[in-house]
């Protein structure tokens, strides 16, 4: 028996899934989106035709089910748009997260970091909605008087996606998106003033905040949506099942590892404290997260795949810093490029995916020793498309020497969607476990080399480093 659908907005692609009765996706619908548009910074797509390819796939999976059946959504975190709040025309691009534009005004009011991390839990980055809108409004003073009148709407992609798929009274936002915005007082788990002041936000532009969970709104395809969430929380939410001291680390289009946090963990400096589940008569869960920016990139452009894990290391000098889209946790440094130690500069393509990817799985490490203070005791889960590539789940169990598990269940973040519109747990995931071999053992102490190289890069701007060809 059919239980609930999720439909999962990504960065590269729009994914649809049923949900059956064993609490697992019995189909799974997949379709590319809109490719970016614009030239470093600048990334940013059409909204139409990204929600035009999103309901096309989203009645594809409806097909003959009834109406009225639950559906989930998971969407992409802190991409968003402007738009008339009658009509529903977009007038702007859809903004994509990855889009960088704000680089320069975070680094002018880089003395607001503190106050921007205890108010939102996050950084002051110009991966967020709030300092790419002050930009925007900055080129664009017309936008800020439509915004003021309330002529104009403000929102992350759900909030937009909602009023396409269902009208203007099917949209608002959830605490796990609205917090990605820098908008939201954590604690209050409300918009901020002060937040808004600092980026020239006005009130009047801003959706309703709701609970992850409890709606009850109808759509044009005929399901009612039920549960609204960012997707890194839907993954965290199916991989881990709250379980304690479990970590999932999901490689795709970025990385990120996260595990549920204690009701008053605070996050290591460097990292995050972000809501993951809203109930509407329970206490929010929050995740601690840990990023490495722009991994698929890193990765997809370099040929040699599948890449062989030696036991022996062929380049033992060779490092990399291999975030593609700004250095992320714990170092944040935005305009930083992926990074090669000079002893890399001869690398033919093959050795240098070796070598990008073996810099992941010391990122990884890394932020699992800061989030969880030291090598994890607890389950390491991965999930992710990027972890099908063999070499990094057994590298990752023989640099922390134990072992880790490959989720064979595959779309977390589809999966977490189409149970939280169920109302059920997902059922616990087939996993294959990874032990340490004696192939990769070199990455134990050539991660130590690593991490000093990188904390001498990031605390002396690395005058020994190239970027890579």
């Amino acid at each position: 028996m059919t239980r609930a659908l999720g439909l999962d907005l990504g960065t590269t692609r729009i994914k649809a899934g049923v949900l059956g009765s064993g609490g697992r996706l019995e189909r799974v619908l997949s379709a590319p989106v809109p490719p970016l548009s614009g030239e470093d910074p600048i990334r940013e797509s059409d909204p139409l035709r990204y929600l035009e390819a999103a309901e096309r796939l989203l009645a594809d999976a409806m097909g003959s089910l009834p109406r009225g059946i639950p559906l989930g959504i998971a969407f992409q975190r802190s991409t968003f748009l402007l738009w008339e709040r009658d009509s529903g025309a977009p007038l702007t691009s859809m903004i994509s997260w990855l889009d960088r534009r704000a680089a320069d005004w975070c680094a002018r009011h880089v003395e607001r970091q503190d106050e921007v991390i205890e108010t939102t839990g996050l950084r002051l980055s110009a991966h967020y909605a709030g300092p790419k809108l002050a930009v925007v409004l900055s080129e664009h003073p017309d936008l800020g008087a439509g915004l003021a009148s309330g002529r104009v709407a403000f929102g992350n992609l759900d909030r937009f996606a909602l009023r396409c798929l269902g009208g203007p009274g099917a949209e608002a936002t959830d605490l796990s998106m609205a917090a990605r915005t820098l908008l939201v007082d954590l604690a209050r788990e409300g918009w901020s003033e002060t937040m808004l002041a600092l980026f020239g936000v006005p009130p009047a532009c801003l959706p309703e905040i709701r609970p992850t969970l409890g709606r009850s709104a109808p759509l044009r395809c005929g399901a009612v949506l039920t549960a609204a969430v960012a997707d890194q929380a839907a993954s965290v939410l199916a991989a881990l099942r709250r379980e304690p001291g479990a970590v999932l680390v999901n490689l795709g289009t970025g990385g990120f590892v996260l595990r549920i946090a204690g009701a008053k963990e605070l996050a290591p400096a460097g990292y995050l404290r972000a809501p993951v589940l809203a109930s509407p008569d329970r206490e929010t869960v929050h995740a601690l997260e840990g990023t490495i920016n722009g991994v698929a990139a890193a990765v997809d452009r370099l040929p040699g795949s599948p890449t062989p894990l030696p036991e022996v290391d062929p380049t033992p000098e060779a490092l990399c810093i291999p975030d593609a889209a700004g250095v992320g946790s714990p170092h944040w440094l935005p305009s930083f490029p992926q990074t090669f130690h000079s002893a890399a500069r001869s690398l033919v393509p093959h050795e240098a995916r070796r070598v990008v990817l073996e810099g992941i799985v010391f990122r990884v490490r890394e932020i699992l020793e800061d989030l969880c203070g030291g090598i994890p005791g607890g389950r390491i889960l991965l999930a992710g498309g990027l972890a099908r590539e063999p070499f990094l789940t057994r590298a990752l169990a023989s640099c922390l020497g134990r072992p880790v598990e490959l989720a064979e269940q595959g779309e977390a973040t589809l999966l977490g969607a189409a149970a939280l519109a169920a109302g059920i747990e997902p059922a616990p995931w087939h996993t294959t476990e990874v032990a340490p071999a004696a192939r990769g053992l070199y990455l134990a102490e050539k991660y130590a080399r690593w991490r000093a190289w990188v904390r001498n890069v990031t605390e002396r701007a690395g005058a020994s480093l190239i970027p890579p060809a």
